[in-house]
């Protein structure tokens, strides 16, 4: 019984296997150079993508900088007021998630 099962199993995975390789049979394999070439391509444009990233990077960076020292210089109370919020506000929303997941887990 069993075995009669394992062989009509592995004659349909045969025959799916059969019907995969009809109809990949006919695409052939890109030849080397031109696999050579996509794949230098492909890291030319990768590397122009990450220098291109990294330089938005250091403009937000310095943006950013320039902002925070601009407000510092200006106004410095509102400076030491933002540094104190959002650090307030970052625990303030994590006790209040580990609350809301405690109450859950004594209602189950």
């Amino acid at each position: 019984m069993r075995n009669d099962i394992d062989q009509e199993l592995l004659n349909k995975l045969s025959a799916g296997l059969e019907r995969l390789d009809a109809q990949y049979d006919d695409i052939s394999p890109p030849s080397l150079p031109a696999v050579e070439q996509f794949l230098a391509a492909e890291a030319l444009r990768r590397r122009r993508q990450s220098r291109k990233e990294l330089l938005l990077f250091w403009f937000v960076a310095l943006f950013l900088l320039m902002i925070i020292l601009t407000v510092l210089g200006n106004a410095p109370v509102i400076y030491w007021i933002l540094q104190a919020a959002f650090p307030l506000a970052a625990l303030g929303g994590y006790a209040v998630t580990r609350f809301r997941l405690r109450r859950e887990d004594g209602e189950q």
